[in-house]
């Protein structure tokens, strides 16, 4: 689910109950540090 978010993130999508492209704060926080990481991995590889 952190690649889920994170790239939901990286990609801008828009999360339906914001309106607004998806954001850290949106994540659940179940999947917080998951996502970061996966972003933290995803950007040092690119």
């Amino acid at each position: 689910m952190g690649e889920w978010y994170g790239k939901k993130i990286i990609n801008e999508v828009i999360n339906p109950k914001t309106s607004k492209a998806w954001a850290m704060a949106d994540v659940p926080k179940l999947w917080k540090a998951k996502t970061q990481k996966w972003l933290d991995e995803y950007v040092n590889n690119e």
